[in-house]
């Protein structure tokens, strides 16, 4: 026999047909005639399966509904045109930065329309000082473009210009910096260099009109190109100057050093400069003697005071010392005094020492120096004592700066 519920088969005597068997394995409780001899199918439980599936589907259902219904109803989600972003600006890349690059950029490209329209007349003409032709409104730009402090925007590029600040982007005046650089091919200036220039503005509509603008930075020029530094012209006279290192009580330091010679009289002196000359250095070697009457050198030295009376007692001056070069030590006071009218009228010094050290080599070593410092000196600054700059610098001139 099979059971109903599992079809488990079981084998019985004749005399249990009648009885009741209770199933091993699923505990179903039948009379075991009601299946002897017959093959019983296990139940299919497939439709039960499928049933219980769609039934825990649908609790799933309710309970995900009711979960999301909250407080509010469900809205349907609304469909919202895309609105076009505001572009998002910096300082360098604002339109009014834009358009100050092209107010920059018509000085080298002879742009009248953008100069005139970016430009604020009035404010500009009072910074250049000159007057406004309200007859002829081309007057003015031809003026702004072509005066000196534009020079730059002229000559070089502009490739890019930078508002100061955020509020630069919106507020009604502002402030921004332009870079210009070499145009190709342009020799004054070296290679990788850039000037900057600082204007102000104030806006009429859209448009930033300039109010102002002054150089902050100067490219670097090229040796020798840059037309700000006055080209000197060398006394002849005096030999070639030499960068030297010494050591001295002033420490370790380069100075220019020529060799000395025999100087005549400034070419250009007057006869009476001339006497004049000859007197005050003789005056000034006599101040040198300890029996010389009192306050022989301010009297000698203080009628020197212009420029013209400077380039005459000078050279004889140098001449003095040339005559004692060759034994400084000898013509110690004589060189001191001479030293000091010098530096009275020149404002240079060469850190001469009149104290004795009690090694003669070493003071006369020094004390030649400070000779050869003179000629140096005066080889580049004869022509105009007020162009005179520190020896540190870099001089350029016709001789290759020395």
């Amino acid at each position: 026999m099979q059971c109903p519920q599992c079809g488990a088969g079981y084998r019985v005597g004749e005399d249990m047909l009648d009885s009741k068997i209770e199933c091993s394995e699923c505990h179903r409780v039948f009379v075991a005639k009601t299946t002897a001899g017959r093959r019983i199918q296990k139940p299919d439980y497939t439709k039960a399966y499928i049933g219980f599936a769609v039934a825990i589907v649908v609790i799933i259902s309710i309970f995900v509904m009711l979960g999301s219904s909250g407080d509010e109803p469900v809205r349907r989600k609304k469909t919202v045109a895309e609105v076009p972003k505001t572009p998002q600006y910096n300082p360098g890349t604002h339109p009014r930065a834009i358009e100050l690059a092209k107010w920059a950029r018509a000085f080298g490209s002879n742009n009248q329309l953008i100069l005139n329209t970016h430009s604020d007349r009035r404010a500009l003409a009072k910074q250049l000082g000159v007057e406004l032709d309200r007859a002829d409104p081309n007057a003015f730009t031809n003026t702004l473009q072509q005066h000196a402090s534009a020079e730059l925007l002229r000559e070089m590029q502009c490739d890019s210009a930078q508002l100061d600040s955020d509020q630069d982007m919106s507020a009604s005046t502002g402030s921004a910096k332009l870079y210009v650089t070499p145009k190709d091919g342009d020799a004054r200036f070296k290679r990788n260099t850039r000037g900057t220039f600082s204007v102000t503005f104030s806006m009429e509509g859209d448009t930033p009109k300039v109010t102002s603008f002054t150089l902050l930075q100067k490219p670097v020029y090229s040796a020798g190109k840059d037309p700000a530094v006055k080209r000197y012209e060398v006394n002849e006279q005096i030999a070639e100057a030499e960068s030297v290192t010494i050591t001295d009580s002033g420490g370790t330091r380069k100075v220019q050093e020529s060799k000395p010679g025999p100087m005549a009289h400034w070419a250009d002196a007057t006869p009476q400069q001339r006497e004049m000359a000859d007197k005050c250095v003789a005056d000034i070697i006599t101040s040198a003697d300890d029996n010389a009457p009192g306050g022989l050198f301010n009297r000698a030295t203080l009628k020197i005071s212009d420029l013209p009376d400077k380039q005459a007692v000078i050279p004889r001056v140098l001449n003095a010392m040339y005559e004692r070069y060759e034994d400084p030590n000898a013509h110690n006071m004589e060189l001191s005094q001479l030293n000091r009218a010098m530096a009275n009228w020149t404002g240079f010094a060469v850190n001469y020492q009149v104290r004795s050290s009690g090694d003669d080599a070493k003071d006369k070593k020094e004390r030649q120096s400070c000779v050869r410092q003179w000629f140096a000196f005066w080889r580049r600054y004869h022509k105009d004592l007020s162009e005179w700059i520190d020896e540190s610098d870099d001089l350029e001139g016709d001789d290759g700066g020395k």
